[in-house]
């Protein structure tokens, strides 16, 4: 009995290795002693909620599976499509004869515990379809595992899977500030104010004092007091002193409140006070102490209004 069994054995592989087919591969599929290949997952990254990849798979070559890992950005709905092109082999026969495609294995694991969340193998309702689709609704946010792999030894096909990822109704976590945009340049802000002061105005009110020959005599008084205050002014020229220090020229004048005699100095610089002198309309000049240098490096004035 058992030398019967022998050359039963012996005849089938002499009829393996004299037919003209390719022999059939007696390792795993997976290259290495123990091959861990779920630990370096091809990560998919997604582009407006979707993400695509083709690859090959050879069980002869040491291609038997591959990994892929998503990582999903807040709960939501994870469908992964897979479509398979053979290249060689077959799934067998059905119960009638029929030749039956092959069948390549898919399933979506959780990339934490390494549970199974839905799978679609041998067993399954759509096994030996070429196109195959997994859906999984209310996943909570992280990384996920897509596992596709040969069922036969002489298996090889082209495979295209293609992941969609649709947002659910459960509340994100919030991370803010990580999707706020940077804050654009803002506008620079002047090391002086060159806001002016305002200046009170006296108000004048026409009173009739007393009648000089039928005549009404009107005089202007100040009804209330007030004034005072200071008005800030740049410096619109510099030039060197006569005697030393430095001349500058205010861009401001009688139009606007000042006159000959008013005391000011120029902010940050020391020995820079002065009296108007020379105004106009539009502008009023003064001699300063300070070095020019100074002065330039200033800009604007303090000027005391008479109360």
């Amino acid at each position: 009995m058992t030398r019967a069994l022998g050359l039963v054995v012996l005849s089938f592989l002499l009829g393996v290795v004299g037919c003209g087919g390719a022999q059939v591969p007696v390792h795993n599929g997976y290259k290495g002693k123990k091959p861990r290949p779920w630990t370096k997952p091809k990560v998919l990254k997604l582009e407006k909620n979707a993400a695509k990849l083709g690859f090959e798979l050879d069980y002869a070559r040491y291609k038997r599976a591959r990994w892929l890992a998503i990582d999903l950005p807040g709960p939501g709905t994870l469908t992964a499509h897979m479509e398979v092109s053979p290249s060689s082999g077959t799934g067998g026969v059905d119960d009638e004869g029929e030749e039956l495609d092959m069948d390549v294995g898919f399933e979506i694991l959780d990339g934490t515990s390494f549970n199974v969340l839905a799978a679609s193998n041998l067993e399954s309702d759509d096994a030996n379809e070429l196109k195959k689709e997994l859906k999984l609704e209310d996943l909570p946010e992280g990384r996920y595992l897509v596992h596709v792999y040969l069922q036969g030894r002489r298996h090889v096909a082209d495979i295209d899977v293609k992941l969609g990822f649709q947002r659910g109704e459960l509340p994100w976590k919030s991370d803010f500030p990580n999707q706020v945009a940077f804050v654009g340049p803002l506008a620079a802000i002047p090391p002086l104010d060159d806001t002016p002061e305002e200046v009170k105005k006296k108000r004048v009110t026409r009173v009739s004092v007393k009648k000089r020959k039928g005549k009404e005599e009107i005089k202007e008084v100040d009804p209330g007091a007030g004034g005072g205050g200071s008005v800030m002014a740049e410096i619109s020229d510099t030039q060197p002193g006569t005697s030393g220090g430095t001349m500058i020229t205010i861009a401001a004048g009688t139009g606007d409140g000042l006159e000959n005699g008013l005391s000011g100095s120029i902010r940050g610089v020391r020995n820079s006070g002065f009296k108007l002198q020379g105004c106009n309309p539009s502008t009023c000049r003064a001699k300063v102490r300070a070095p020019i240098d100074d002065v330039r490096g200033a800009g604007a004035v303090i000027i005391k209004l008479k109360p």
